[in-house]
């Protein structure tokens, strides 16, 4: 990864490669597109962005090119572009002026949760096409002889009427992990470690700290998920962020072995969809009781946490 940072930062004309090409592949390889994002923000954090600007728009250009090329159109790779790059160009300079990681979380969430309220604006029906997109899909995927149509039926059903929230809460995450990964990029290369500990002090803002709870209160007088209840799904996938710094700033403080990083991934994992709320809650404790400052050893308050 260093290596490619480091070809990245050779010239206007590697960064518009790498980035252009992980565009393109990940149309087959969903997680290359967090490393395409990730070589604009890079771009921005060291050179400004009037250089990451000049590096999407040849992005852009090569993206037309090549979806001309390769699938007789352009315009779906055009807006993948621009979706994966343009937000990275606004984070990357607000890190770059601020230098604060909390900013730009809090500024993919307020994305995420745009990108939701879009949905409801320009579906009339979304909880209806999202079924039927679903059953598309899981008609592709699954095999008929093993889940009857009524299942996927059912299946859609279910997942449809979250999807908006969802998506925007996937939306948020992925421009996370690609303004993240920019920041581990520039720290190897320039400040090793640097990243490390703005990763583990990481603590969102009173805003989110705020209106989390409401969103979820008012989601719970409805009795179906409504638009409130799916601005709080992103808003608990801010709070999960924090709680992914919070172990890992625990671990860090306490001077663990990686062992327990290792544990607590694979338990995020084998207990999905349970993990990410116990993982969000924590979050959001740890900002109102900025639980590392007392758990940090020799703090008065290290034995009562």
């Amino acid at each position: 990864m260093k290596a490619l940072a480091g070809f990245v930062l050779r010239g206007r004309m590697q960064a518009t490669i790498v980035a252009s090409v992980l565009a393109v592949l990940a149309v087959l390889i969903t997680p290359l597109s967090v490393i395409s994002a990730a070589v604009i923000a890079l771009v921005v954090l060291s050179q400004g962005i009037r250089e990451g600007f000049l590096v999407v728009l040849m992005g852009l250009a090569a993206l037309t090119a090549l979806g001309w090329l390769l699938f007789g159109e352009s315009l779906a790779l055009l807006v993948t572009g621009a979706v994966l790059w343009l937000p990275l160009l606004v984070m990357g300079e607000a890190l770059r002026v601020t230098r604060a990681l909390r900013l730009v979380v809090e500024i993919a969430a307020a994305a995420g949760m745009l990108l939701m309220t879009l949905q409801y604006l320009l579906l009339d029906d979304g909880a209806g096409f999202w079924s039927e997109l679903l059953q598309q899909y899981l008609t592709l995927l699954v095999n008929p002889d093993v889940v009857q149509e009524v299942d996927r039926q059912t299946m859609a059903d279910t997942l449809a009427p979250w999807m908006a929230g969802g998506l925007g809460a996937a939306w948020f995450i992925q421009l996370v992990l690609s303004m993240f990964l920019a920041r581990g990029w520039q720290s190897i290369l320039y400040h090793p470690g640097g990243f490390s500990q703005e990763f583990y002090e990481l603590r969102l803002g009173r805003w989110l700290l705020l209106l989390v709870p409401v969103l979820l209160l008012s989601g719970m007088l409805s009795d179906k998920p409504g638009f409130l209840a799916q601005l709080a799904l992103v808003g608990m996938a801010a709070f999960f962020i924090q709680g992914v710094a919070l172990v890992h700033g625990l671990v860090s403080n306490y001077k663990a072995g990686q062992i327990w990083l290792i544990g607590f991934y694979l338990l995020l994992i084998i207990g999905m969809p349970a993990s990410f709320t116990a993982v969000s809650a924590a979050g959001y404790a740890d900002g109102w009781l900025n639980i590392r400052a007392k758990a940090r050893p020799g703090s008065k308050n290290s034995g009562t946490v």
